[in-house]
């Protein structure tokens, strides 16, 4: 367990800084929960390769973690009205998550009581939920309303058909849902999170745009790939000159069974370059990736790349948002700070990333997944409408650079990520049966994430973290 002055393990060997020294000359400093290491160590050293590839062990995760863990669902502002619904296809059961009052939301199972039809098969606005097969019909509170030709149902109980429904809370405009009645309250759940959001709202944003992906790998697979820096020299290489991959600062809590988080700094080279590089020429690179063609600035003696990029992250998004970044420090404006949320959200603390990653098993393909790329924006004014959220599905074939949602140099970043997952899951399934190894360090998050799923895994159901 790292001390107050100890900021990486006593085993790493590496000239570059780590991430506390990169970040202690800033001129806006850091506020204290960035300022903060937490080294754990988790046991967890490999993993059978069938827990990314066979249906059984999918089919364990379906039946006994994701039933038991909270899972975010969809915003607030995306039901901002009495009977608003969003469907959600969470693994293993399909829910309607509705607004059922003005201060209520309700997550019902999506399936009649009648014969089991599907209710809704996208999002909607409804006065009452009527099944299209035969009619029958629910109020917002989940009560029974209507059933046709009523009396050739002479053993029907009006008081047993109404819809079953998930638990439901929410945290800063998230909409989380859960199965099981005995797991513990969502605030208990998310551990770290909010106190560390706790000057960072997402209650005065909006979701703006969902770009959907449909990728080639188990959801593990995919997630994992966010959890790390490691990977930056092989698949992100044109980064490796200010992407600061050997001073990533990893952050496991052992009393935080749920939550973790990398400190990623901007303007740092990496290890893996053959020789030292100067500030100019980091942010000679930084800028031909964002701006290629374009003439560098030139940094006056003593500055530092990073320094530069955060001002310039600062007024880029002043001037785009209509608000005043001035005051925000270097590291919440130009690095990348992201909390993971077991089992499949990521979320980012970072002005240059107002983004949200969900990651969902595709339904009988063990080695596909649905990758949902959340971006944000700050609220309108008083008395504006928040706009509906704009979706962009990729599909299979589209890629991120080509959505014209992300700049072009951004957008290829994420289609890197998905080429080279799709390599990897095919590597993962058929490539033998050794175990897949994770590094002690960099890939500590994915330890942790192991460690988690054996627990709701266990033939033990008190195994689970918080259990009741």
């Amino acid at each position: 367990m790292g001390s107050e002055t100890t900021f990486a393990p006593d085993y790493r060997q590496s000239h570059i800084p780590l991430y506390q020294q990169v970040i202690a000359d800033d001129p806006a400093p850091a506020p204290r929960v960035l300022r903060e290491y937490s080294e754990t160590d988790v046991p967890v050293t490999s993993a059978p390769r069938a827990q990314y590839r066979d249906p059984a062990f999918a089919a364990l995760e379906e039946e006994r973690m994701w039933p038991r863990v909270w899972q975010f669902a969809c915003r607030e502002e995306q039901i901002p009205e009495t009977g608003d619904c969003v469907v959600y296809e969470s693994p293993g059961a399909s829910f309607i998550i509705m607004r059922s009052a003005d201060n209520e939301i309700r997550a019902f199972y999506n399936s009649c009581l009648h014969r089991g039809m599907k209710l809704c098969t996208h999002d909607t606005s409804v006065m009452k939920l009527a099944c299209p097969f035969h009619g029958f019909t629910w109020n917002l509170d989940g009560t029974l309303a209507h059933v046709p030709a009523r009396w050739d149902f002479p053993d029907l109980d009006e008081k047993k058909m109404r819809l079953p429904e998930a638990r439901v809370e929410c945290w800063q405009g998230f909409v989380f849902i859960n199965r099981d009645a005995e797991a513990p309250p969502l605030l208990a759940y998310l551990g770290h999170l909010p106190a560390h959001f706790a000057d960072w709202s997402y209650e005065d944003k909006y979701l703006a745009t969902v770009i959907r992906k449909t990728v080639d790998a188990n959801w593990k697979t995919a997630i994992e790939a966010f959890l790390e820096s490691y990977h930056l020299a092989g698949i992100h290489a044109q980064a490796l000159p200010f992407g600061g991959d050997a001073s990533t600062q990893y952050d496991v809590w052992a009393d935080d069974p749920h939550v973790s988080r990398f400190l990623e700094p901007t303007g740092v080279m990496s290890d893996q370059l053959p020789r030292a590089l100067s500030e100019q020429e980091i942010l000679n690179a930084a800028l031909g990736v964002v701006f290629a063609g374009a003439e560098p600035p030139q940094l006056d003696e003593g500055s530092k790349a990073r320094h530069y990029m955060a001002a310039g992250m600062r007024a880029a998004m002043s001037e785009a948002d209509g608000i005043d970044y001035s005051g925000l420090s270097d590291t919440e404006a130009a690095d990348a700070v992201q909390y993971s949320v077991f089992p499949n959200m990521i979320i980012f603390r970072a002005l240059g990333y107002p983004y949200v990653y969900r990651f969902l098993p595709m339904r009988g393909d063990t080695n596909r997944a649905t990758f949902e790329f959340l971006i944000f924006k700050p609220k309108p004014g008083e008395g504006q409408p928040v706009p509906e959220v704009n979706l962009v599905d990729l599909g299979e074939q589209n890629t991120f650079a080509g959505a014209g949602i992300l700049p072009p140099w951004h957008g290829e970043i994420y289609d890197q990520d998905v080429n080279g997952l799709r390599q990897c899951q095919q590597g993962m399934r058929d490539g033998g049966d050794s175990n897949i190894i994770y590094s002690a360090y960099q890939e500590v998050r994915i330890r942790h994430l192991h460690q988690t799923l054996a627990r709701y895994l266990s033939d033990d159901p008190k195994d689970a973290p918080g259990r009741r």
